[in-house]
């Protein structure tokens, strides 16, 4: 199941204080014509601007909400009504300023239903500088009751031209607590507090990981890495398995082992830092023993050349991945030292 499609099948208690703040903002007639949501992938923005759409082009609003029941009400539930729109980009590209013009001329129509327009705009940050000048002036006055809801990670991504004309809010992650009690409520034990962490605490990416997991079967990746690192270490004729494993799928596998090394760091720094916001918690005891092994200049060193290595892989599709990350894996070798002394 995909993260969208999570949306519309659980609750997300944690996106309700938000709400309730935005819905006394529009009641008090305090209420931007331009919005934005941020926060991590899986916090549920998309979710949040679909019900504040659909309060927004409610016939009947409640003081907690939509009514639900109104025709506006069952047209947005079912996906056809005429005054909501949804912009986004396709995949790897921005979005344009022909989206945005074609965009601005369908807000200058008048409603089909009620007195309002809205309209989603999912990864904001792909605006081209082009599209974004072209939503300025719809911002700075929009055509009768338009409303427009941003979405993007971090504010930083908009340009602050853009930022400036639109109402922020941005979606915290619930804390371990609150996440692990509403993953039980949905049938999922979890005591690893560093899956938790590993996906920031945003509770539709983690929901979407543990039902692709109960799936497919599939296993930890966390666990693959720490036991690649400790066959390079120890057989260094396993390099050429490891470096398979992660070029299968280098972004989010790299980005795996950034973790390990930087946990390897907090443990260097501080034994208390591991328990309590570690992704590795469970490899405790073998990260102890490899934090004796490198300094914090090799450790600070690898990691830099990690991320550099995954920036090319990202950046360079044509790169020989394998070529990249053999080079990287022999780095990684060359660093740890018995018994090394900081």
């Amino acid at each position: 199941m995909s993260i969208e499609a999570i949306h519309s099948s659980v609750s997300t208690p944690w996106l309700a204080p938000a709400f309730a703040q935005l819905l006394a903002t529009y009641q008090s007639g305090r209420f931007a014509h331009g919005v934005l949501f941020t926060g991590s992938a899986g916090i549920g923005k998309f979710k949040q601007a679909q019900h504040l759409a659909q309060y927004l082009l409610c016939s009947n609003k409640q003081a907690h909400g939509p009514c639900l029941q109104c025709h506006s009400c069952q047209l947005f539930l079912a996906h056809n009504h005429l005054d909501f729109h949804l912009l986004q980009n396709e995949e790897n590209k921005s979005i344009g300023i022909e989206q945005v013009r074609s965009l601005i001329a369908t807000l200058n129509e008048r409603p089909h239903l009620g007195e309002n327009k809205v309209v989603i705009i999912k990864n904001a940050q792909t605006l081209t500088d082009a599209a974004a000048n072209a939503l300025l002036k719809t911002l700075e006055e929009p055509q009768g009751n338009s409303y427009l809801i941003l979405l993007a990670r971090t504010h930083h991504e908009l340009m602050p031209t853009l930022l400036s004309r639109v109402q922020h809010t941005h979606l915290h992650s619930p804390d371990d607590a609150q996440l692990v009690a509403w993953l039980a409520e949905l049938g999922f034990t979890v005591a690893d507090k560093g899956l938790l962490h590993l996906f920031q605490n945003s509770p539709l990416a983690l929901l979407n990981h543990l039902q692709n997991v109960q799936q497919t079967g599939a296993t930890d990746e966390r666990r693959a890495c720490v036991e690649g690192l400790f066959a390079l270490l120890n057989q260094p004729e396993t390099l050429f398995d490891f470096s398979r494993f992660l070029a299968e799928s280098a972004e989010p596998r790299l980005q795996l082992l950034f973790h390990l090394l930087h946990d390897l760091h907090k443990l260097k720094l501080s034994e208390t830092l591991i328990n309590s916001d570690a992704i590795y918690t469970f490899a405790l005891p073998q990260l102890q023993i490899w934090q004796a092994q490198i300094s914090l200049q090799s450790l600070r060193y690898l990691c830099t050349e990690l991320l550099h290595t995954r920036t090319l892989l990202i950046d360079h599709s044509a790169v020989k991945k394998d070529l990249l990350i053999n080079a990287l894996l022999i780095k990684i070798k060359n660093e740890f030292k018995e018994q090394t002394v900081c």
